[in-house]
């Protein structure tokens, strides 16, 4: 009672001082919020409205939290104490506040004062968010700060210096939703640690140091994190008592070396298991049509019966499946055949040789597969097979020589990457091309083709005829020879084109007659001449990096002034003098020139010098020297052959006078 009233004596004293001195107050007054942030505060201030329910305080120097002047603040629902340097909590600091729901102590010292004070949150009746990360909290210490919290939901002891989960560590949290832990020290998880939590959903366990969860059992739970650990095996309960509801499970960068026995996860719709140590079956189940042992690593999917409705199968509704950067060499059909749901696939960064798909309706619902960085050789796709592709990521692989209609299966294929392999395209259904080369025509979905780095020496006519693609990529292919009509069928479609690095000399393309091209990237070759833009297009980005360009001339150029946003010319031999029409765009910034402070030009042979800093009348300066060197030229030339005529003649004379003399 006399705690009450000395409380109450408190707050006429403080409303009082508020009311004097409310032109005082340090914090920033946002309706009810009261946002204090980086002021540097000692401690809690005092002079704040008394029905404010948002306080932030983050980002101070506060060490001490007392149960006064906070206790002062009975409206809160929101306390930011994070990014301090708080080492003491009086006990029962926070009971004062009946309505606080969310209360931020995180990255500050709590258990720096921990030997002296014995901190302790006290009860927390309607608190349902707390953070206590970044304190170096230890194994003990939690189970005494916690305290009772019967209305938590959420809870974060992120990044601390937890070794150990006891059985009773949240048992003064009974309906906690969403646990974090990660980026602890955690080795040991006691039997039952989360029993106490029946409506856990979310668990992050992610940056720890646990080696082996079995006998996992936590039927509830939704989100598993374990990413990022040192687990060798993951292994569900023999026989649990209720279906699992875990959807989302990962367990990357762990060293697994099987893929494990996933049976018991009929929900699951997302799983990674990338950067592991896995390698998959290469021959079916041994010992009949049983499932093979956990540590053979084909538990998780039965043998395939077509008789079966897939909707029993395990992972039946699995969306998503991650197993790059692993040591796959070879991937059975019957191991994903059971995956009908499957929507994303990746296999990139494996030691795959193989793509072989020979069943149709296989994987019915895949539409994006990455299969990129392997060392895969030959692809072969039936028909009927992968329906709903869309995206097929094959770059960096060894792929050579292929069936030439590999891709025409994939009716709904919209982006093909193929960079760095060595691929020859064949060409239009006239020309055919030699054996080994693959078609690129005639795929009327695919908008998207990248074959760059691929070594190759000729693209022949009509190589993409009918097939309507708004981005090309054929960089990175030195010495290549671009047959005229080579891009025919593209006009009206092409929206990207790179040409970069190929050494060009001679551009075979009719430019302006690509419509709707917006980006063109033609770095890195030996290119001196462009085709005339008479005519407005639409290119907006236009790259002429490091080729022979000296002149960039209106006559050329003019077309694209309505629609030019981006220029890139650095590198070229550009001559100072005849290039008006680029001086133009520097100086009146109708077109973006990338660093123009870069940017130079040579007056004849002269030094170089900077494009933006050459005046007209340095030109003309030149023009006229021009003029005048080439009048005295022409005098001396006109003056040469009147001499010369002119003594010829007297020549003449003389010697027909000589004749007459002497007749």
């Amino acid at each position: 009672m006399s705690h009450q009233i000395l409380l109450l004596l408190a707050v006429l004293t403080l409303g009082l001082a508020t009311s004097q001195h409310r032109d005082k107050v340090p914090c920033k007054m946002v309706d009810k919020e009261a946002l204090c942030h980086g002021l540097g505060l000692l401690q809690v201030p005092s002079v704040l409205p008394l029905d404010i329910e948002l306080l932030d305080l983050s980002g101070n120097q506060l060490q001490r939290i007392l149960a006064l002047p906070l206790g002062f603040y009975t409206a809160l629902r929101h306390l930011d104490l994070s990014s301090n340097e708080i080492n003491f909590l009086q006990t029962g600091a926070f009971q004062a506040l009946p309505h606080l729901e969310h209360l931020n102590l995180a990255h500050n010292r709590l258990a720096v004062g921990s030997v002296l004070s014995a901190p302790d949150l006290g009860l927390l009746p309607h608190v349902t968010s707390l953070d206590l990360s970044g304190n170096s909290l230890y194994s003990g210490l939690v189970e005494q700060l916690l305290g009772e919290a019967p209305a938590l939901r959420t809870l974060s002891l992120a990044e601390n210096s937890l070794t150990r989960l006891a059985r009773h560590t949240f048992r003064g949290t009974p309906v906690l939703e969403r646990l974090d832990l990660h980026s602890n020290v955690l080795m040991d998880i006691e039997d039952g640690a989360f029993e106490a939590l029946p409506h856990l959903a979310h668990l992050n366990l992610s940056r720890n140091s646990l080696t082996c969860i079995s006998d996992f059992s936590l039927q509830q739970l939704r989100v598993l994190d374990l990413s990022c650990n040192s687990i060798e095996a993951f292994q569900t309960a023999p026989e649990p008592r209720a279906e699992y509801q875990l959807a989302w499970l990962d367990l990357r960068e762990n060293r697994l070396l099987h893929f494990p026995d996933l049976a018991a996860l009929p929900n699951l719709i997302y799983l990674n298991m990338s950067n592991n140590l896995i390698r998959l079956p290469t021959g079916p189940p041994q010992g009949g049509e049983g499932l093979q042992a956990p540590s053979e690593g084909w538990s998780a999917l039965p043998s395939s019966n077509p008789s079966q409705n897939s909707s029993i199968h395990p992972l039946s509704q699995l969306l998503n499946l991650d197993l790059s950067y692993n040591e796959i060499e070879l991937v059975p059909e019957g191991f994903l055949e059971p995956l009908t749901s499957l929507r994303f696939l990746n296999l990139s960064r494996n030691c795959l040789r193989a793509l072989e798909v020979r069943r149709a309706g296989f994987l019915p619902c895949l539409v994006h597969l990455d299969a990129s960085h392997n060392t895969l050789e030959t692809v072969e796709l039936a028909t009927r097979a992968l329906g709903s592709l869309r995206t097929l990521l094959l770059q960096d692989n060894g792929l050579r020589a292929l069936p030439a209609y590999t891709f025409a299966s994939l009716a709904r294929l919209q982006k093909l990457e193929l960079q760095g392999n060595r691929l020859r395209p064949c060409g239009g259904p006239s020309e055919p091309g030699p054996s080994g080369c693959v078609a690129f025509s005639g795929l009327s979905s695919l908008r998207i083709l990248n074959l760059a780095d691929n070594g190759m020496e000729m693209l022949r006519p009509g190589a993409f005829l009918h097939t309507p693609l708004t981005e090309l990529d054929l960089s990175a292919n030195p010495g290549l020879d671009m047959a005229p009509g080579a891009l025919v069928g593209l006009e009206t479609s092409l929206e990207v084109l790179a040409l970069q690095g190929n050494g060009l000399a001679i551009l075979q393309v009719d430019l302006p007659c690509f419509r709707c091209l917006k980006r063109l990237n033609l770095a890195e070759n030996r290119l001196s001449r462009l085709p005339a833009w008479t005519q407005a297009v639409s290119l907006e980005v236009l790259d002429l990096r490091n080729n022979s360009f000296s002149l960039l001339p209106g006559s050329a150029m003019g077309g694209l002034e309505t629609s030019l946003r981006r220029l890139y010319p650095q590198g070229n031999p550009l001559s100072c003098c005849g290039n008006g029409w680029l001086a133009a765009q520097l100086h009146q910034g109708r077109v973006d020139v990338d660093a123009t402070q870069d940017l130079t030009c040579r007056f004849g042979s002269q030094e170089e010098v900077s494009l933006s800093h050459v005046r007209p009348e340095d030109c003309e300066k030149g023009g006229l020297k021009n003029v005048n060197l080439i009048i005295i030229l022409t005098f001396v030339l006109v003056s040469a052959v009147l001499l010369t005529t002119l003594a010829t003649c007297c020549f003449v004379r003389r010697q027909k006078f000589t004749q007459q003399y002497k007749a």
